[in-house]
């Protein structure tokens, strides 16, 4: 339960006003004007705990527990359709007699999979473990809960020709636009796309809450998370507890504003912070080169090669942004830097260098190159985080393994949905529908698709790590209802905790500006120097961790503004200073860099996009 707050602002009855004029607010923006219904009218249900499938004894810690709760198809009228099952995980808190509720855990996406979150913070965090019950959740339409799944038709999807995402020629607009249409279209058909969207998942969170016999919800949600965590203190502010926010979209504007400034966020980690890194470091830079300038050009060079290699060996031509695709993937974490270095050195020793004449030899050379990487970070404690990150991106470079395109950003390339059709054995490729779903089904400002175009055109040249790859834009050929959602109201939801790193590569700084200026009762801890996406928990920081901890644990509200020093880069002593958005009047508090386990610090990684 939270701690009152010292009175301040309007009186008591100015308050309930207040609260009275949100909650109208409120019902004004439900589906048909009415209001919403309450998560504890549905049916009770007696949730049967069990095993994890995805849980064996060999990986230690707490052992989580799984079941399932049914929600309504749609929350607006819960009594029409056929109802969907939501998956959820428990990690009983350790220490009962201090026990203080429930935490409820979102690790992005959307789309992503929490079941194996609170399992996960158990092992980084066994103090808040000891606290409260960790809640993971797989939301409508991922994973073990109801899935989403888009069929989009094999014979359109081949007769698609894939390009550059550079090339922004007519027939190569034409050709993504084709794409993402079919996507669109694909996911219109399913009748149970409708009701994939933030507005119906905050109503299943507070019937999870209910059916646990919880007064209040409390939340911790990265990236996509903390949209869908300020949407319910939004949505349900009567029962929202603590909701503590990292790396953070644009919870206060417009859902599609996040994706517009991810370009510039990813650009201003890889040139401020990545390529300084590998000009710096004694393994890479030999083969990289020396100045972040010299970095650059690899870039470039790995990039063009690439391409024609493949061009050359008829696989068509659009290799190229593979190279991107791993390249903006690598800028999320610390463990990304090293693989990063790794595409770079990688391509240049084996294409540029090496010349050769199948991806038969580029295939053995990489794997050769990969052994002497590995052997470096054997000397390193974060080895066995790395490692298997190496091991799949070594994979998609020589064709072992299929490409994703680019996490948080786009997750389907035309390139994997192509190798997915080639694969098929149906007249229909699976288009997992989530990600597009919700960002289109919460409705906003989404242009045409020739606006991102223009923006391609306008931004590219300067921020080409994402902004060509923008043109591609699902949510430009939505044609199902919008469910648009309300902004959280400090008077009645009460104070927010956001964490922000500084160069945060998918959820832009700004996003944070934006917020902390419109919502008053934001508590801002801000990382300055710090590039990975997400902080707590994760980056090995206790100014961060601490104040965090602070107050799930012992109710104590982290200031308006806190600004932390950043830890070291991966296999550095020192930090290196950068110009950034972080307020540079409020000097950083200092700190040392605590040891994270890999493998947690990896899994972590993962999960949260």
């Amino acid at each position: 339960m939270r701690v009152p707050f010292p009175a301040r602002g309007p009186g008591r009855w100015s308050r309930l006003l207040a609260s009275a004029v949100a909650a109208v607010l409120v019902i004004a923006l439900l589906p048909g004007g009415t209001a919403s219904a309450a998560a504890p009218s549905y049916p009770h249900q007696n949730i049967s705990w069990g095993p994890c499938w995805w849980y064996t004894s060999d990986l230690g810690g707490l052992v989580p527990e799984c079941a399932s709760v049914t929600v309504p198809r749609d929350w607006a009228n819960p009594g029409a359709g056929p109802t969907l099952t939501i998956a959820i995980s428990r990690i009983r808190a350790t220490d009962q007699a201090r026990r203080k509720g429930i935490l409820l855990l979102n690790p992005g996406g959307p789309g992503g999979s929490g079941t194996s979150l609170g399992w996960e913070l158990s092992l980084a965090h066994p103090d808040v473990a000891a606290r409260y019950d960790l809640i993971g959740m797989d939301p409508r339409g991922v994973g073990d809960s109801t899935n989403l799944e888009c069929d989009a038709p094999v014979d359109q999807v081949n007769a698609i020709v894939g390009y550059d995402n550079r090339d922004l020629s007519a027939p190569a607009v034409a050709a993504r636009q084709a794409l993402e249409k079919l996507q669109a279209d694909a996911c219109a058909a399913n009748p149970l796309t409708r009701y994939i969207n933030t507005w119906q998942t905050t109503h299943d969170m507070d019937l999870i809450r209910a059916q646990l016999g919880e007064a209040k919800l409390n939340y911790l949600g990265y990236s996509y998370g903390t949209w869908l965590g300020a949407k319910f203190a939004a949505v349900f502010p009567g029962t929202a507890g603590k909701i503590i926010l990292d790396s953070n979209t644009g919870w206060m504007d417009n859902l599609s504003s996040t994706w517009e400034v991810m370009p510039v966020a990813v650009q201003r980690r890889y040139e401020e912070q990545f390529l300084p890194w590998a000009a710096r470091n004694p393994f890479f830079s030999p083969v990289v080169g020396t100045t972040p300038v010299q970095v650059n050009s690899l870039y470039e060079q790995d990039r063009a090669a690439y391409a024609a290699f493949h061009r050359r060996l008829g696989d068509g031509n659009d290799f190229g942004n593979l190279i991107d695709a791993n390249l903006f993937a690598s800028m999320y974490s610390e463990i990304g830097l090293a693989v990063g270095a790794f595409v770079l050195g990688g391509v240049k020793m084996c294409l540029i260098d090496s010349n050769p004449a199948s991806n038969a030899e580029f295939e053995t050379c990489l794997l050769g190159y990969l052994i002497k990487v590995i052997n470096y970070l054997n000397g390193s404690q974060l080895a066995a985080g790395i490692g298997p990150a190496l091991q799949q991106v070594g994979a998609q470079l020589s064709g072992r393994a299929p490409a994703t395109g680019v996490p948080g950003a786009h997750p389907y390339t035309l390139a994997s949905l192509k190798a997915a059709a080639r694969t098929a054995t149906g007249d229909t490729v699976p288009v997992d529908g989530v990600f597009d779903a919700v960002r289109c089904g919460d409705g906003g400002l989404w242009h045409s698709a020739s606006w991102y175009v223009n923006y391609a055109r306008k931004f590219g040249p300067q921020y080409y790590l994402g902004a060509y790859a923008i043109s591609q834009e699902t949510c430009s050929y939505w044609t199902l209802p919008t469910q648009p959602l309300p902004n959280p109201d400090a008077r009645v939801s009460g104070p927010i905790v956001t964490v922000q790193n500084e160069l945060d590569p998918a959820t832009a700084y700004e996003n944070t500006s934006r917020n902390v200026a419109q919502y008053q009762d934001a508590r801002l801890i801000a990382v300055d120097d710090a590039g990975d996406h997400g902080a707590y928990a994760i980056g090995g920081n206790p100014c961060v961790d601490d104040a965090v901890d602070a107050y799930l644990n012992d109710d104590v509200v982290p200031p308006a503004h806190t600004v932390c020093g950043a830890v070291p880069l991966l296999f550095e002593d020192a930090v290196h200073p950068v110009p950034g958005p972080v307020d540079a009047k409020t000097p950083p508090k200092a700190v040392h860099a605590v040891l994270i386990d890999p493998r947690i610090q990896r899994m972590l990684d993962e999960l949260i996009r």
